[in-house]
């Protein structure tokens, strides 16, 4: 029997056939990559970087298969956080090998009414070993596909600034946070009058005024003596 031959048999043509349509699309992600000008015209790499971007469905293609959840409230499944894609093309690898080479040597050996039943039994046993296999070999990648959360605007009110600008009013104003071992470098205004935030001072950040995209603060020392708890800031 050649190889051919023996990847259309059931139940091997099963994972042959989601080979092949893995292979089709890791060849599109290979055009857009590379940028190639089809046939000369510069709309098929275009559109092959398009349908790379549709299949790995953008920042969600970072999503794998989930099949559980962990206490931490972050799904987290047998394969990880690896793109489904990747997922997917090892599994139907690990299966199409896995049920070429049950199907290659072990059916011959059988009796042929024990035969008859063997394509019923290796494509579910062959299914679960490509399960297992594929998060073993998946795992080393988890890393590189984390998927870190951004902060929002709203998430640094309350946090602690240091003016870098001589002035701040309603108008103009700039001023560093810190966050983490980062230091953001963020716009900020003072609807006091006079605001007396000079170049140096610590301000509270209030809120995030989306009209005129920057934080409005206060001086800490203002804040304070009103009655607000310097737990609040960071």
């Amino acid at each position: 029997m050649t190889l051919l031959q023996a990847s259309l048999q059931f139940p091997t043509v099963v994972f042959t056939i989601g080979l092949g349509i893995a292979l089709v699309y890791w060849v599109f992600v290979l055009l857009g990559a590379l940028d190639i000008d089809l046939l000369g015209g510069g709309d098929a790499a275009g559109a092959a970087k398009g349908l790379g971007e549709v299949l790995t469905a953008g920042k969600g293609g970072a999503e794998a298969l989930k099949v559980s959840g962990h206490g931490d409230g972050e799904a987290d499944g047998l394969l990880g956080t690896v793109p489904i894609t990747i997922s997917m093309s090892v599994l139907l690898l690990a299966g199409w090998c896995g049920s070429l080479l049950l199907m290659t040597y072990a059916a011959p050996s059988l009796t042929p009414a024990v035969g008859k039943w063997l394509p019923a039994v290796v494509l579910p046993v062959t299914l679960i070993v490509a399960i297992v296999v594929t998060s073993i070999a998946v795992r080393p990648l988890r890393k590189v596909f984390h998927v870190t959360q951004g902060k929002f605007n709203r998430d640094y009110v309350g946090h602690t600034c240091t003016i870098t600008t001589g002035r701040v009013d309603g108008d103009f104003g700039q001023a560093n946070l810190e966050d983490g071992g980062t230091v953001l470098v963020i716009p900020v205004r003072c609807d006091l009058a006079p605001s007396k935030l000079e170049r140096g001072d610590r301000a509270l950040i209030l809120e995030f005024d989306t009209a005129r995209e920057a934080y409005v603060v206060e001086p800490v020392i203002n804040v304070l003596s009103g009655g607000v708890d310097a737990s609040t800031s960071a």
